[in-house]
């Protein structure tokens, strides 16, 4: 045994002024560090027993042996998905190369495979990478990491590093809070932002609340549906803004409200092939829009239903809750109301609705308006025969049983309230034109003119029970019949409507008549519309010498009927005379509004007003001069006309307790519209793509479900704002 003892390992080194270092120990070896390299955020080691750091980025030339049998190879250390990868370039100009990415010692197997066939013996690996350089090592660990730009790195890698700075602020912020809080102050850290040259990173640090984020979806759904959002919008507005929920993810709760509400309020489709008719053109369209029109033209035949019990049911706990109904006195007031709306000149689209008039503050809003029946088609007495069929049968059991909802049996006084087409539709009763064509009594055309006659509601829902033909102008049976007569109400806002329609025509009439009708008169009707700030024109209709005008709007008309100056038309007298049958009605129309208004102080004002339109001129018998002017003839009143001198004071005596403003038909007739417009031009399907023929009033339906689960469930349209804070 030799008595020498093994030299100790040592480095003869400048490093790293100089690059030159010479390693001592069982072996000689001499390297030239070309790039010292780094240390990864992830560093792997060489095997026991000395486990060394492995670097990234790393060249050194590496030399041994005597001066004669001296060989020099180049070795390179890079890192490949947090793997280090080892080469070693040889040969006299460096020219050959081995790469290994097992570990050093593989690679060395590698090389001495090919430099030295005949030996079965290789160097280390670690000495020919020079992993044992403790000058290295200390310079390494001794300056701050040159780390690889952001760029550069693997999607792994980069997220691997956001969530360590995030780690290291969370822990910073959670160790300084004792510095600006009070312990039993809750604060926690939820997000922080951050950015890397283009590149955003939002970080959380809570694990979700699956309660939270579902309440804030259904809030996004609630949000796109009342305000009509289509899919395709919202997706562009969440690619603007990356906090905003994915559109997938609100999609995905609308179709699980869907389901929910489907189980409660069932849509159910009905078939009305059979009871389409071709009827003759509608009057003006309300809605022009084409592809709208041939949407809900191709619809045509079928028809949807929600079961008016299965609403009540729905909603009536949260009316207790507010207080509109009281359980102590079980009455709902139950309104039904229709519209059709006009969609170009062949279809319209027909909406029934039902609402509570016991909530009078908010029948104005077409949501408290809830759809019971809904198809595109011909507004006639056979379609709706069918239409209505299941509705019927449901509003008969509500008015003989009552129902029963939480235990509490709830009885229902029932009401209805339309325009005056569909009202007559319903009674199955003439056309407005006709010979007798009041609904509540049995005037004739002939007798409007008989100031003498204080014509009354004079007809009967239960007469016409036992015998539909029972008065002059009834042809079918009611189809509403368990309605009292006096609790089917005409349209407030109808009466407005087409009374100031009427107006309006007699004066363009009495222009006409006058040989005035000319371009010169036509201008300053326009202008004195332009003053109003209402688009108002004139245009001849094709093929004949006849004009056609704007159809003004419910708030147009009134301005016009309360602001137009009639003496630019008229000589002051007769724009004075006009006038004040115009102030008159202006005036009778306020009092309609007003819930307080005295029944028969507003039937002596409607009869005075009456005798104004029908004014009669009086004429010197001598000398043919007029000596009073005149208004209007007894055929130039409208149905309107006599409901509102001769019926409108009793429905305000007998709906005292509401007023006939809760029986407008606005909200219902804006809600119709609205849906045709946005859910026939484009579904919120496929991004706004047209649909099947049945999609876009399955669509309506699935809407309305979807706003009963928002208000019944308390859904928040609003949650708080965080404090915003700007440090510079």
């Amino acid at each position: 045994m030799s008595n020498s003892k093994q030299q100790k390992p040592f480095e003869k080194e400048n490093y790293p002024i100089s690059s030159e270092i010479i390693y001592y120990g069982d072996r000689k070896f001499t390297y030239v560090v070309i790039q010292e390299g780094t240390y990864p955020p992830t560093v792997n080691h060489t095997e026991a027993p000395n486990y060394f750091p492995i670097p990234d980025n790393y060249i050194i030339k590496t030399t041994w042996g005597r001066a004669s049998r001296s060989r020099t190879i180049q070795c390179s250390i890079y890192y490949a998905e947090e793997k280090p990868h080892y080469l070693i370039c040889f040969g006299d100009n460096l020219q050959y190369q081995v790469v290994s990415a097992q570990s050093p010692f593989d690679a060395s197997v590698e090389l001495h495979k090919i430099i030295t066939p005949d030996k079965k013996t290789a160097v280390s690996g670690v000495y020919l990478f020079g992993l044992q350089l403790k000058c290295i090592d200390r310079y390494r660990k001794g300056r701050p990491r040159e780390l690889k730009l952001h760029e550069e790195l693997s999607k792994t890698t980069q997220i691997k590093r956001a969530k360590g700075l995030a780690k290291k602020e969370q822990i910073h912020f959670e160790n300084s809070i004792k510095n600006f809080y009070n312990p039993k102050d809750r604060v926690v850290l939820r997000t922080l932002d951050f950015t890397i040259e283009n590149k955003e990173y939002h970080v959380t640090f809570e694990d979700d609340d699956s309660v939270k984020k579902k309440q804030k979806l259904q809030s996004m759904a609630y949000v796109q549906d009342i305000e009509n959002i289509p899919r395709n919008a919202y997706r562009h507005l969440a690619a603007v803004e990356s906090t905003l929920p994915r559109e997938y993810a609100i999609s995905q709760t609308r179709q699980e409200i869907n389901a929910c509400m489907g189980e409660l309020i069932p849509i159910n489709f009905i078939d009305l092939n059979s009871t389409i008719v071709q009827e003759g053109p509608l009057e003006e369209p309300d809605i022009t829009d084409p592809l709208i029109i041939e949407q809900v033209v191709s619809a045509t035949g079928k028809g949807a239903y929600r079961s008016v019990k299965k609403i009540l049911e729905y909603i009536i706990p949260s009316y207790i809750k507010k207080g509109v109904l009281d359980p102590a006195i079980p009455t709902i007031h139950l309104r039904i109301s229709g519209d059709g709306r006009n969609v170009g000149r062949k279809v319209k689209h027909v909406m029934i609705t039902v609402a509570l008039l016991d909530d009078s503050m908010n029948l104005f809003k077409p949501d408290c308006h809830y759809t019971t029946v809904l198809f595109p088609g011909t507004e006639n007495y056979p379609t709706l025969t069918v239409a209505v069929n299941a509705l019927i049968q449901e509003l008969q059991e509500l008015s003989n049983n009552g129902m029963i909802i939480n235990n509490i049996l709830w009885n229902f006084e029932l009401f209805f309230s339309s325009d005056w087409k569909f009202l007559a539709t319903c009674l199955g009763f003439n056309a407005a034109n006709s010979n007798y064509f009041c609904p509540w009594c049995e005037i004739t055309k002939n007798q409007r003119g008989n100031g003498q006659v204080d014509w009354v509601i004079s007809k009967s829902m239960s007469i016409l029970n036992e015998n539909p033909i029972a008065y002059p102008g009834h042809k079918l049976p009611p189809l509403f019949n368990m309605i009292s007569l006096k609790n089917h109400v005409p349209d407030k806002l109808h009466i407005m409507l087409r009374i100031t329609d009427r107006l309006w025509e007699l004066v363009l009439q009495e222009i006409k008549n006058e040989g005035l009708f000319n371009d010169i008169s036509r201008n300053i009707i326009i202008k004195e519309m332009e003053k109003l700030k209402i688009r108002f024109e004139f245009w001849k209709i094709r093929g004949t010498e006849n004009w056609d005008y704007t159809s003004l709007m419910g708030d147009d008309k009134l301005r016009v009927l309360r602001n137009f100056n009639l003496a630019k038309l008229f000589d002051p007298e007769r724009a004075a005379l006009i006038k004040s049958l115009w102030n008159g009605f202006a005036e009778l129309y306020d009092l309609l509004g007003e819930i307080k208004t005295d029944p028969q102080y507003f039937r002596l004002k409607a009869k005075v007003w009456y005798e104004l339109f029908l004014k009669k001129t009086v004429i010197d018998p001598e000398t043919n001069n007029i000596l009073e002017q005149g208004l209007y003839r007894s055929s130039d009143v409208t149905p309107y006309i006599h409901v509102l001198v001769s019926h409108v004071w009793e429905f305000m005596l007998i709906h005292k307790r509401w007023g006939l403003n809760a029986f407008s038909c606005s909200a219902v007739e804006k809600k119709n519209h609205n849906h045709v417009c946005y859910f026939f031009k484009k579904t919120l399907k496929n991004g706004g793509n047209f649909q099947n023929k049945t999609s876009a009033i399955c669509e309506i339906l699935e809407h309305e479900n979807r706003l009963l689960f928002y208000t019944q469930n308390n859904v928040s349209l609003s949650y708080p704002k965080p404090q915003n804070i700007h440090i510079l």
